[in-house]
């Protein structure tokens, strides 16, 4: 019996990973989300649809505090390009004026 050894651990665990996902792929339901080792990360089915075969995206949605997202659907990014442009518009401080005086106006 051989042990790994602590760098051939990621590996296994990514391959791991990329086998749970191209079963999802192939298999999953629609729009089905599976959770992953990071807090409010979770990969979601999309569905073919006319421009395209079936995909894997990432959503970023907050949890509470027994784990499950706060939201019905995250923000959605497909790739690396997505997430770099989700990421600007996060940080700019505007960002902040437009929330402020939504959650103003918002019914209580």
């Amino acid at each position: 019996m051989t042990l790994l050894s602590g760098k051939d651990v990621p590996k296994v665990v990514a391959v791991e990973m990329e086998n749970s996902l191209r079963d999802m792929l192939k298999h999953g339901r629609k729009f089905e989300r599976m959770r992953t080792s990071i807090p409010g990360v979770f990969v979601r089915k999309i569905p073919k649809s006319r421009d395209g075969p079936a995909h894997l995206a990432v959503e970023i949605n907050p949890v509470d505090e027994s784990g499950y997202p706060v939201q019905k659907i995250g923000v959605v990014v497909r790739g690396r390009k997505g997430l770099d442009a989700i990421r600007a518009v996060l940080s700019q401080e505007r960002l902040d004026e437009v929330l402020e005086v939504v959650e103003g106006i918002q019914p209580e």
